[in-house]
């Protein structure tokens, strides 16, 4: 078995990070770690004011903030909140690399530059990308997370265009870096895409 002891799956929002995240932890006897988790834990303990990037959405909540705002504005504040968190995530990536048990983290508050500026031997990344027709089937099957906005389809669209603009920018990044990139195309279980990452990693 090599040395890896923290292994990364990033990309955007809807195309199975976390569903892919447990299933590697499951098959590698790892712990698993949400970076959604991380969020939701620093913004309970800081304030708009002592970190501004962490709470773009200023108590409103997900319909509203996903109805009413541009897409513009919806991707300067996950540029905001990627920022914010990143030093979270750094710190639990190098104690796991250092001297913790080994673990699965997954989230889209991390980015390939970043990670790869970690220079960790120990450490694998693996960012999964899809095409647009995955993340909008995906999310027209959510009807809750939709069907209480007064504008569903501007939602949806917002939403899924700030997904999109990640998607894309994961893919430009990873290929520039010659990272891992794992093509999701919608008929590909999280079994197999487990696999595909431990066969790639030679665990």
């Amino acid at each position: 078995m090599n040395n890896i002891k923290v292994w990364l799956i990033g990309g955007a929002p809807g195309v199975g990070k976390t569903t892919l995240g447990r299933q590697l932890a499951d098959q590698l006897g790892a712990a698993s770690l949400s970076i959604d988790d991380l969020m939701v834990a620093a913004r309970a303990i800081t304030t708009p004011v002592s970190h501004p990037g962490l709470h773009v959405m200023q108590g409103r909540s997900y319909v509203e903030y996903f109805t009413n705002n541009t897409v513009k504005q919806l991707v300067t504040d996950a540029n905001a909140q990627h920022e914010a968190t990143w030093p979270a995530v750094e710190k639990v990536i190098r104690n796991h690399a250092s001297w913790g048990s080994p673990i699965v983290i997954d989230g889209w508050a991390m980015r390939p530059r970043w990670v790869s500026a970690l220079n960790l031997s120990n450490v694998a990344s693996f960012w999964l990308v899809a095409p647009p027709s995955v993340f909008e089937e995906r999310e027209r099957r959510n009807i809750d997370f939709i069907r209480e906005s007064p504008d569903p389809e501007r939602m949806l669209q917002n939403f899924l265009a700030r997904s999109l603009w990640y998607n894309e920018l994961i893919r430009e990044h990873v290929t520039e870096l010659q990272m891992n990139l794992l093509e999701q195309s919608g008929a590909i279980t999280a079994k197999e895409l487990s696999q595909r990452v431990v066969n790639c990693a030679g665990t």
